[in-house]
């Protein structure tokens, strides 16, 4: 399992049409369409039945977990749940349940069971890292009965159902020493995908994935006006120097926790942007609805059904084409990706991918200002003249290289151009 082919959809199984309780009769349905589209990984947001105690909102949040060995009745039942991941087997996908492990529901049934093994303030009340969690209170991962639980339900949910790993949610709040533990009793089992919801950096030493919020903060400060392009692609270029060698970042335009991107951008714009999360060093996350360009935000507290269109838009199509393009080449997976240093870089992207005499220049202008670009070859060419396709629309591009030096005009579509050097 080379865990950089991974294109992974996140899919709130709640909020999917259809009778309550029927909620993975739609999911799997809905596998086909998005095994179509190139995903090959479904993480399903919490599947367990929400609080009921000082619950937020109508339904709860999924984050506020009342059991971890069932499912919630709204969704459907364990039976439909081995049919879904049975499914997703059987279409080559993968199938990642979250782990809500930092904190539970005020009500879950391990307080009454268990009241040892949850924080206490210094009155003696139980309580929470974060004050505005009032829906949940945090565990006590200083108690070793608790760890051996929550391994053990992990386990179950592996051996039960053949789940492929786990997205844990907020793991840093979580020791990670706990993690190594988990790790070290989940691996004989199974070799399983652990992605953190963190981008600290310590943190691969338990996980194999780590979100990019240091990148989609710098991100949205560009797309909303508080920093530059230059400042948010030097910090790219910089995680290089953060992160062990191999690192893998799952980078997302949006998520269940961030708002629609399509609410801040130009169609058009969003096109380059969609272009970089497809071409980028990582693995790729697209959110629930984000394929159809959707700017209604998820309602993860209410009753609330996704608008999912009957008909494939121009940016879905576009998911699709990258998606699988990324299917069909080890570019990506077996690859060496370096920026390319351009004059322009308020204006325009520009890095290069490269795998034996393969390569894959992308060169991304999301302002979609019409620039003659200047980009820097030093260090990997002198002289050449590339024959290449542009991946986005299949137009043939030439591009002259002179003294380390290319001159590109570059108009309101990305260039990904694709060439081979004998």
């Amino acid at each position: 399992m080379n865990f950089k082919n991974l294109v992974i959809y996140e899919a709130f199984a709640r909020a999917y049409p259809g009778e309550k309780g029927k909620k993975f009769l739609s999911l799997e349905k809905d596998l086909e369409r998005l095994k179509g589209m190139g995903i090959n990984t479904v993480w399903l947001m919490p599947i367990h039945p929400t609080g009921v105690e000082g619950r937020k909102g109508t339904l709860g949040s999924p984050y506020a977990t009342r059991d971890y060995y069932e499912i919630d009745p709204l969704i459907g039942t364990k039976e439909d749940f081995r049919k879904f991941v049975e499914r997703a087997h059987e279409l080559n996908m993968y199938v990642l349940m979250d782990m809500v492990l930092n904190h539970a529901a005020v009500d879950n049934v391990l307080v009454k069971k268990h009241p040892e093994w949850f924080l206490r303030d210094e009155n003696g009340n139980f309580a929470r890292k974060v004050p505005d969690w009032s829906d949940v209170i945090d565990f006590d991962y200083s108690n070793g009965e608790l760890r051996e639980y929550m391994i053990s339900m992990m386990r179950y949910w592996v051996e039960e159902f053949d789940v492929d790993g786990f997205r844990c949610d907020v793991a840093g709040l979580v020791p990670l020493d706990f993690w190594i533990q988990a790790r070290k009793s989940l691996d004989p089992v199974k070799r399983l995908i652990w992605i953190s919801e963190t981008h600290d950096p310590y943190m691969y030493q338990a996980f194999d994935i780590t979100y990019d919020y240091d990148g989609y903060y710098r991100f949205r400060d560009f797309i909303e006006g508080r920093g530059s392009l230059r400042e948010y692609i030097d910090f790219l270029r910089m995680q290089d120097h953060m992160y062990p060698k191999g690192y893998i970042k799952m980078r997302f335009l949006e998520n269940h926790d961030q708002p629609r991107v399509a609410r801040f951008l130009s169609q058009e714009s969003l096109i380059h942007w969609i272009a970089l999360l497809f071409t980028m060093k990582g693995v790729p996350l697209v959110h629930n609805g984000q394929e159809y360009g959707l700017e209604e935000d998820l309602d993860i507290f209410n009753e609330y059904t996704l608008p999912i269109p009957r008909q494939e838009n121009e940016i879905f199509v576009l998911h699709k084409r990258f998606a699988h393009y990324r299917l069909r080449t080890n570019m990506f997976s077996d690859g060496e990706m370096i920026f390319v240093r351009n004059d322009q870089p308020e204006k325009v992207i520009s890095y290069l991918w490269r795998h034996e005499n393969r390569f894959l220049l992308c060169v991304l202008n999301p302002l979609l200002e019409i620039v003659s670009v200047i980009l820097d070859f030093s260090g990997t060419w002198e002289s050449i003249c590339i024959h290449s396709k542009n991946v986005f629309n299949d137009d043939l591009v030439r591009v002259s290289v002179k003294n380390s030096r290319a001159k590109l005009e570059i108009g309101r579509e990305p260039l990904i151009l694709s060439f081979v050097l004998y």
